[in-house]
């Protein structure tokens, strides 16, 4: 559950980066706001469009229960080196000091990019670590509560 202070309601464009937006309604999507190019921009978490990603700017007909300033755990059980195999959507990647995820650009046919979800972590220099499993929380300790998961393809 959440309390009335750890939500607002309003656009995808208003959201900050680390905010969650949950649907209201069945023809709302879960996203999640992070940047592309450094522009703020928005990954569907749900739908037929799953890790889609797109920018936020003149988007406000996008709208759902926003959730700022969330955590992200990833399942260490489910990591891989991502220069040995193809990455599938949704996964994320630690490199460097930022953390993505591997989104479909809007519009795009058949490419893949890289969305940038957190910045100015410690450094890893070149190395990278993917994760398929991996999940959004907020508070912490017996507070911490999960609000979103990704799971393998096989298995959701």
């Amino acid at each position: 559950m959440l309390s009335p202070t750890e939500f607002t309601i309003g656009t995808y464009e208003s959201a900050t980066p680390l905010s969650l937006i949950l649907p209201r309604a069945g023809y709302e999507i879960a996203a999640l706001i992070g940047h592309i190019n450094k522009a703020p921009a928005a990954v569907l978490l749900s739908g037929q469009n799953a890790f889609q990603c797109f920018e936020t700017a003149g988007k406000d007909e996008w709208r759902g229960l926003i959730i700022p300033n969330v955590r992200i755990e990833l399942d260490e059980t489910s990591v891989f080196e991502p220069n040995q195999i193809s990455i599938p959507l949704g996964t994320l990647i630690r490199v460097d000091t930022r953390l993505t995820i591997w989104a479909k650009r809007d519009h795009s046919i058949g490419s893949s990019t890289s969305f940038k979800l957190h910045d100015e972590l410690a450094s890893i220099n070149e190395f990278r670590a993917g994760f398929t499993r991996w999940q959004i929380v907020i508070g912490e300790g017996q507070e911490k509560r999960v609000l979103w998961q990704k799971l393998d393809e096989s298995k959701d």
